[in-house]
């Protein structure tokens, strides 16, 4: 399953997923937002932007938005929603962008990294995302916090949404969270997997800066929180790409 990205997110994924929608969005973005010095007007890359949630909550807040995502799945259902005309949705894996100083801003949200097995395959991303930037640019980078979700991890659980019964199991194999999940729909059953590998602070602070980056605040939850590694449920980053040289 090391390509589990390229299946995973279907229509199955939308389901699943359907309680991360545009309200919880705002609530994300909102207070994270107000530390990134930004204005209307502005270019942003959502990379990994799924079907469009955040790319439309800056869409509302005056940037010119571009949404990247591997998922056809995933795009054509953005495309179906608010300010779809406004948004430039591209598809993309992540580790092939030849975006150079096209942004004033790109976001990583929802713990779309750490999705390959090879650290360097990994730093790509990071890589990535500082090139599309302008200088002085922002990064936005919002990943799980691995000591909490070590001490917090949940084997098992059970729903059912849309008819459907959703089986989920965790745990955690060789530095890397996997979930397997089940799909039962009128006798069938749909079987996928997701695995992200986990990546502590000091681990990713040393990504970040070899890639180019200036780590301006490490928070660990959407309201700005301070970073605890025991506490917190989040580990998030402001970083920005600044002249060469200056630090």
């Amino acid at each position: 399953m090391e390509n589990w990205y390229k299946e995973h997110f279907n229509e199955d994924y939308l389901r699943i997923y359907k309680h991360r929608n545009d309200d919880l969005a705002h609530k994300e973005l909102t207070q994270l937002m107000k530390f990134v010095p930004t204005m209307k007007g502005q270019s942003l890359l959502d990379l990994c932007c799924g079907n469009g949630r955040h790319s439309r909550w800056f869409a509302k807040q005056g940037f010119h938005v571009t949404g990247v995502d591997l998922s056809p799945t995933l795009l054509n259902e953005a495309q179906k929603k608010e300010y779809a005309k406004d948004i430039h949705y591209v598809r993309s894996d992540m580790r092939e962008l030849y975006y150079k100083d096209d942004f004033d801003v790109v976001v990583n949200l929802f713990t779309s990294f750490g999705y390959f097995k090879e650290d360097e395959q990994n730093k790509k991303v990071l890589a990535n995302a500082y090139h599309a930037l302008k200088t002085n640019g922002y990064f936005v980078f919002d990943y799980l916090n691995p000591s909490f979700l070590e001490n917090h991890l949940v084997p098992f659980s059970k729903d059912v949404i849309d008819d459907l019964s959703i089986l989920q199991y965790r745990m955690i194999i060789n530095n890397t969270v996997v979930k397997k999940i089940k799909v039962e729909d009128n006798g069938a059953l749909r079987e996928y997997e997701e695995r992200v590998k986990l990546y502590e602070r000091q681990k990713l602070d040393a990504m970040l800066e070899e890639v180019g980056f200036t780590i301006l605040h490490t928070f660990g939850d959407y309201d700005g929180s301070r970073y605890e590694r025991n506490v917190s449920p989040r580990l998030i980053y402001v970083c920005q790409k600044r002249r060469i040289g200056e630090r």
